[in-house]
């Protein structure tokens, strides 16, 4: 069973996508924000992070770079959720290895088509 990391300020939206995932067949791990998914990395066996890009202490841009530069996690692939527009930001997350980038709100079978692409391609 696959593991997928959920990072997302609000808990409502964290828990809704933690549910509905699973409800495909994933395990699914919830947090608040990058701080707290990159320490969950070390804990957990993860197989896709799925992050909210706009968040408190830690953004997902910042936590993508984490996971990127160790090599420890940077197999694992990420997905940004958001509702961020900007293009020079979106650029800049494709280039530092973002996966894809899923606009809020998401159209589900496009969304779980590019869950599954990243962790057919990451095995």
């Amino acid at each position: 069973m696959k593991t997928i990391l959920v990072v997302d300020d609000f808990s409502s939206i964290q828990k809704f996508l933690c549910t509905t995932l699973e409800k495909k067949g994933y395990k699914t791990v919830g947090a608040s924000d990058g701080n707290e998914a990159y320490s969950l990395l070390s804990e957990n066996r993860i197989d896709l992070v799925l992050s909210d890009y706009n968040m408190p202490k830690c953004t997902g841009m910042e936590l993508l770079n984490k996971i990127k530069s160790n090599d420890e996690t940077a197999r694992i692939p990420v997905i940004f959720l958001t509702t961020e527009t900007n293009p020079q930001k979106m650029q800049a997350a494709k280039q530092a290895g973002l996966y894809a980038w899923i606009r809020k709100p998401y159209h589900a079978d496009a969304f779980f088509a590019q869950i599954e692409n990243a962790l057919a391609q990451a095995q």
